[in-house]
């Protein structure tokens, strides 16, 4: 068998030291070693679609629902010379972002078309957006998206899936109520989506898509082509899809 010890160290390995701020307000955070593993598990698979699509240098990034920068800090640390971009609802996170990282803020709204972006980018990361998005609005996940991604670009974004749907028959119940989380996983089981509200939040809760519903709802978009799928990728709980802008 043959061992290649230095692809995953480079795969997962900065190449500046990662930034240890920490906001006070980050609801992401939960220890230090899952936050940076989680980081550190997005960079891997960055870095694996960028490598797959071709695609040898990085100079704008955008992270899409950035938080308070669990992986912004990590693509900062391995693109030191990326210009960044950090966007998302929380706008005290967005400004966190900013003073942080030296990242562009820009201020995300409930309505994805109406979020307008400076410019496009060769770099694209949405982890955890599609995951709490009804079906309605993936097709406004797929504007925003390409109208900010340049041709050639790669897009990486995540999806709750087999496995996830594994976690939550397991008893995460994903701040849903079990009758509510056990009928959107009959359906999902059922037809290959599903998703849920959270309470009192319309429009924004949990979604579950199998692997081949997401792949035929990609395969519609002739303007991307598909550079990897990964299973519970992401700290082992979600889907990771990597595509690029023909």
């Amino acid at each position: 068998m043959v061992s290649l010890p230095w692809l995953s160290e480079w795969l997962e390995k900065p190449t500046s030291r990662v930034n240890p701020a920490r906001s006070p307000q980050d609801g992401m955070f939960d220890d230090e070693n899952h936050y940076a593993s989680v980081g550190r598990s997005a960079l891997r698979l960055i870095r694996l679609a960028l490598l797959t699509a071709g695609h040898e240098s990085v100079e704008r990034i955008l992270d899409l629902a950035c938080g308070h920068g669990r992986v912004l800090r990590m693509l900062q640390a391995a693109f030191p010379d990326a210009e960044l971009t950090a966007c998302d609802v929380d706008r005290h996170g967005v400004d966190f972002c900013a003073a942080t990282f030296g990242a562009t803020p820009v201020y995300s709204t409930p309505e994805l078309r109406a979020v307008r972006f400076d410019g496009t980018y060769d770099l694209i990361w949405a982890g955890s957006v599609l995951t709490h998005l009804p079906r309605s609005r993936w097709l406004e996940f797929s504007e925003c998206a390409l109208r900010a991604l340049e041709r050639g670009g790669v897009l990486v974004f995540t999806t709750h899936g087999r496995r996830a749907a594994m976690r939550a028959r397991a008893g995460d119940c994903y701040l849903l109520d079990p009758g509510v989380i056990e009928g959107l996983l009959d359906e999902f089981e059922s037809t290959g989506f599903a998703s849920r509200d959270y309470p009192a939040q319309k429009g924004y809760g949990v979604s579950f898509a199998s692997p081949d519903w997401v792949i035929r709802e990609l395969l519609g978009l002739d303007a991307l082509r598909l550079v990897g799928f990964a299973e519970g990728a992401w700290d082992e709980h979600q889907d990771v899809i990597a595509v690029q802008r023909v």
